[in-house]
């Protein structure tokens, strides 16, 4: 069985495979990406939400979640609610090496939404608009959008979301990622296709690229089937198995323990040579945890995960967990 699509278009950059690595904030940092580009299968990887204000501010933090050094084609995401600050920041963006600035309307978190951000554009399609715009003017890269279907219920049933495809349409957005889910929804209940579907049959010029509850390469198959979306984005499911883009491109693919423990170990240390000691085994502890489900052994190694305060440590049992995987 062949996926149905081969590839789609933002702009210039063709997406090839037509599978987007979503956006995950504090996980799909650098390191991470470069261990899905790794595995394979994967068209298009975007970086974590970055905080246009503290980009323009040029905090650290910030200014290192641009790194992207060897993804082609790389999308940055941008959140804010400030249309000159945002714009400002997309510059910063393509400065730094985007081939693509990504809008974020899509973010349920309240940290997020209180200052007017994420999916709470979505309650004021005057100021996405102007976000939109200011955005658009300040780079010469395609613009994207990730979004939701609505702040809350009673907006997604009077599908102002279709609003906002034609006014993104009409300001030069290349591409959108809809989350049929409502900001209220978080991520409780399921995601409604048929949104996508609509979004599809509205007819832009743009590609729609379906996101929400792709948990195996067979959802993948079924969400391009159910609403003849033009690319997957898939999220959370890649968390504990990187091998999901593959599987999708190549059913029936088997990945072993061995493969899966040698994965990460592979990973612990890219993460030991690209993030500081501290922040390494922060990160080492919670992509462990995901990494080594459904492995022998995998439920003690994860018990003990909180007892360990060096990055050795880690690499140790997962040593020991691969010698009796062999």
């Amino acid at each position: 069985m062949t996926f149905p699509h081969s590839s789609f278009s933002i702009g210039p950059h063709v997406i090839q495979p037509p599978l987007v690595m979503a956006p995950l904030h504090e996980i799909t940092d650098q390191p991470f990406r470069r261990m899905i580009r790794q595995v394979g299968g994967v068209g298009l990887t975007v970086s974590e939400m970055i905080s246009s204000e503290a980009l323009i501010r040029h905090a650290r933090k910030a200014e290192r979640m641009m790194a992207g050094e060897g993804e082609r084609p790389f999308a940055m995401q941008l959140a804010g609610s400030v249309p000159e600050h945002l714009g400002e920041a997309a510059a910063l963006a393509q400065a730094a090496g985007a081939d693509i600035v990504d809008i974020n309307m899509g973010c349920p978190a309240s940290n997020v939404t209180r200052g007017g951000a994420g999916s709470a554009l979505l309650r004021d399609i005057r100021l996405a608009e102007a976000v939109v715009k200011a955005v658009v003017k300040a780079v010469d890269v395609p613009v994207t959008v990730k979004m939701r279907a609505g702040w809350d219920n009673s907006q997604k049933e009077r599908a102002d979301y279709l609003d906002f495809l034609r006014m993104f349409e009409a300001n030069g957005v290349r591409a959108l990622a809809i989350h049929p889910r409502t900001r209220a929804q978080q991520y409780e209940g399921h995601a409604d296709w048929s949104l996508i579907a609509r979004a599809v049959e509205a007819g832009t010029a743009f590609p729609i690229i379906g996101n929400g509850d792709v948990n195996t390469p067979e959802d993948a198959f079924r969400m391009v089937a159910e609403t003849g979306c033009h690319g997957v984005m898939v999220g959370r499911a890649a968390l504990t198995n990187p091998w999901i883009f593959r599987q999708i491109l190549e059913p029936g693919l088997q990945v072993t323990e061995l493969q899966r423990i040698e994965l990460c170990l592979d990973f612990m240390r890219l993460l030991q040579d690209l993030l500081e000691p501290r922040e390494a085994l922060h990160k080492m502890k919670k992509i462990g945890g995901w990494f080594t489900k459904g492995i022998p052994g995998g439920s003690a190694f994860r018990q003990n995960l909180h007892e360990i305060s060096a990055p050795e440590e880690i690499l140790e049992k997962l040593e020991a967990l691969r010698s009796r995987a062999r």
